[in-house]
């Protein structure tokens, strides 16, 4: 019979082997090359068709939390596994603008379904065994598993679309179809999670979609650590499409791509390993604040100079502080909300935070073709911006503190 304690370590070890298998992609280093030197396509149709897939996940975000919550988390997430996985094989499959179009919107049904559920069904697993205190802890090392599967699956694309083994940039395709096999074995890994009771939502999907959006800006403490965690998580998140145009304005190769993508995402997972005792050094108020005003500054630095030595640092800190504030920021909003809203709350978070880029994709990719530096200059400008705009007082923190 299993006990409470291996039940418990059971489930953990699927969640994490599941973010580890999701985060296997392999394209992720060579998105920019596949698009415009496979597809052909300039930075504004590129981001185009970004913006679409951020639009088809806005309009799905809170459907999908509601099916988590009211059907099970874990038959969304091992759903959201078959989709990705569908829509990464078609992608290595077309050049058509249409089906690429196609593409992105199976991938934002995969997407919306693992939205919130994995983090809902991680903290209700804590829960279920008095371990919420563990919270933080123990979102910090499903980040870096997600991060530990980005620093395998980075340098084996770029490596094998920069090799000769398939003549580029038709290697680029592989790359995306072998992404989706990862994502296929990932949906039959969250097969094995065991979900744990919970109260389960009932009533009509349209008004416990708008219950959650209607929560997360109704209270105080969740509105600020929401809108802090939306407005930096959204700004910095471009830095993941261009260091590689980063990479090759340096003179490097392809193949080099993937190394500098798992070298940030290592720095990352370092970060979220130490994630405790660098709370301790700098209290958890200057860490929040410092973690969302740097990026801004380091983007300013990239308008100025994208020499190596300028250029490197400021991709590993950027990315690195978005993912090392992201759990404590996680656990703080999880703190605030009931177990049987959670998928549906969190996936409200992310559908604002994904509605946040989608407005800033046109313009972002208008600026970067014709100019990195404005680009950079427009990044940095508003990360300082929600960096003050969305500050979290003491406040908001003293719950927490006391805990």
């Amino acid at each position: 019979m299993e006990t409470t304690g291996n039940y418990l370590h059971k489930n953990l070890r699927m969640l994490y082997a599941f973010n580890f298998l999701k985060s296997v992609q392999f394209f992720g280093a060579v998105a920019v090359p596949f698009f415009r030197d496979r597809a052909g396509l300039d930075y504004a149709r590129m981001f185009s068709l970004e913006a679409f897939f951020v639009f088809s996940v806005f309009v799905l975000e809170i459907p999908t939390g509601i099916v988590a919550d009211r059907f099970g988390r874990k038959t969304s997430l091992a759903a959201g596994g078959l989709f990705a996985s569908a829509a990464f094989i078609l992608f290595g499959l077309t050049r058509a603008y249409p089906l690429f179009m196609l593409a992105e919107f199976l991938c934002a049904i995969g997407f919306s379904l693992f939205s919130g559920a994995d983090k809902a069904l991680l903290y209700d697993t804590l829960k279920a065994h008095g371990k919420e205190s563990e919270g933080a802890r123990r979102l910090s090392t499903f980040a870096a598993m997600e991060t530990a599967g980005l620093v395998v699956g980075f340098p084996l694309g770029s490596l094998f679309a920069g090799s000769s083994i398939v003549a580029y940039p038709e290697s680029l395709s592989w790359v995306f179809i072998a992404t989706g096999a990862a994502f296929l074995l990932s949906a039959g890994t969250a097969l094995f999670i065991t979900e744990p009771a919970r109260e389960r939502s009932s009533g009509s999907f349209l008004r416990a979609g708008l219950d959650g959006v209607r929560f997360i800006l109704g209270r105080k403490r969740m509105r600020a650590f929401s809108v802090n965690y939306i407005l930096i998580s959204a700004a910095t998140f471009f830095i993941y499409w261009f260091y590689q145009p980063l990479v090759r304005e340096a003179g490097f190769a392809v193949g080099v791509n993937g190394f500098v993508g798992a070298g940030f995402n290592l720095f990352s997972t370092v970060l979220l390993l130490n994630a405790a005792r660098i709370e301790k050094a700098f209290s958890l108020k200057r860490l929040i604040f410092f973690s969302s005003l740097l990026p801004g500054i380091l983007y300013l630095a990239l308008s100025v100079n994208r020499s190596v030595a300028v250029a490197l640092p400021a991709v590993f800190l950027i990315a690195g502080l978005k993912h090392l504030r992201s759990p404590f920021l996680s656990d703080l909003m999880n703190a605030e909300i009931e177990s049987s809203n959670r998928a549906t709350v969190l996936s409200g978070i992310s559908m604002l935070e994904r509605a946040l880029i989608m407005a800033l994709y046109p313009l972002v990719g208008l600026l970067a073709d014709r100019s990195l530096s404005w680009t950079f200059l427009l990044l940095g400008a508003c990360t300082i911006a929600f960096a003050l705009f969305g500050r979290v007082g003491t406040t908001a923190l003293e719950g927490k503190q006391s805990q």
